[in-house]
């Protein structure tokens, strides 16, 4: 059973009008979107940018659909889906998102309608957390409670340090609980401005790991193949026992595939680190370039056909990448046949 431990369902108006211009995407300017279609027109309809560029266009529970959709072709049965919280981006200081609650309602009632339609459950999302939101930590802790969420995503490159005291009740919370913590840990993403990414860097998060050592936490998309943030994440594995990274989101599967592959097999037979490491693809954010069944095939079937420098994982290796680890982050019960009954978090 594939369990895809980073995705998303988030709509166009959850980002900041700043950013959607900067690509042009901002569909109530007329000459954005008059672009916007002249790029759609020329692209063969079904080609990966095309289809990406479809997203524009969609709600939350279209969305939401495309992905449980692409997860059936795939041979994946549950994934996670993470709110991110823009409305305070650094980067774009103008208040231009959907308000908050109106984006956590669009969340469940997406989940809702895809898990009812697939008679079982196939999302389990994760709420957003930004220190710097009125009441963040009733909010979040709240919808907890409900059991409506199953996780806390953090993105500390809208601007600010994952060690933010507004923080620190929300993570006592979810170490208590067992509750399962993903943030950005790449030198790069959304905002798209370089001066925000040092604030997602692996070494601002010991100090919330010292203080709260046996929280379950993601260090989000193991950054780059061979950098110093990708060596400082394994260095710290050891040293707390629920620290995992994802592998969404790296281009270099692509540009330079023997190199990646070549790493990530090394990673996935190293002690400690193997048993960390989560399945993730970061859907939709790089549909530009991959699908949700060709991501996979990438480390199935693509890694050994790489003819200049030829990478072959195991089963056990695939096992441990998409099932064995992600149920145990996430908290599922290895018995489990369907992932609709996580393990029942302490009170």
């Amino acid at each position: 059973m594939i369990i895809n431990c980073h995705c998303h369902i988030f709509s166009l108006d959850c980002i900041p009008l700043g950013f959607r211009r900067k690509f042009l995407l901002d569909m109530k300017n007329e000459r954005q979107k008059l672009l916007f279609r002249l790029v759609r027109a020329v692209l063969m309809p079904g080609v990966r940018l095309e289809t990406w560029l479809g997203f524009a266009h969609l709600d939350m529970t279209g969305i939401a659909r495309r992905l449980v959709s692409e997860m059936d072709e795939a041979g994946v049965e549950l994934a996670t889906p993470l709110m991110v919280d823009m409305a305070f981006d650094s980067a774009y200081p103008e208040r231009s998102v959907r308000e908050w609650n109106d984006q956590i309602a669009d969340t469940l009632a997406a989940v809702d309608a895809v898990n009812a339609a697939s008679g079982r459950t196939r999302l389990m999302p994760f709420i957003g957390a930004d220190p710097r939101r009125p009441d963040v930590t009733d909010l979040v802790i709240g919808h907890l409670e409900s059991k409506r969420f199953f996780g806390v995503k953090v993105y500390p490159v809208m601007g600010f340090y994952p060690d933010d005291k507004g923080l620190r009740e929300i993570f006592a919370y979810c170490e208590k609980h067992r509750v399962p913590v993903t943030t950005h840990c790449e030198n790069g993403g959304l905002p798209g401005h370089a001066g925000y990414y040092d604030l997602a860097a692996p070494e601002h998060w010991e100090p919330v790991l010292e203080r709260f050592p046996e929280l379950v936490l993601n260090l989000a998309h193991f950054d780059r193949t061979g950098t110093a943030w990708q060596t400082r994440i394994m260095q710290m594995m050891p040293r707390w026992p629920n620290l995992y990274s994802d592998i969404s989101f790296d281009a270099e599967m692509f540009w330079q595939p023997g190199r990646y592959f070549a790493n990530m097999l090394h990673v996935m037979r190293t002690p400690v680190i193997q048993e960390r490491m989560l399945y993730g693809t970061d859907w939709y954010m790089g549909r530009f370039l991959w699908s949700e069944k060709s991501y996979i095939e990438w480390y199935t079937k693509g890694a050994r056909r790489i003819f200049w420098a030829p990478v072959k994982f195991l089963k056990s290796d695939i096992r441990r990448l998409t099932e064995d680890n992600p149920r145990r982050f996430l908290g599922l019960r290895e018995s489990c046949a369907k992932p609709s009954s996580p393990t029942k978090r302490s009170s």
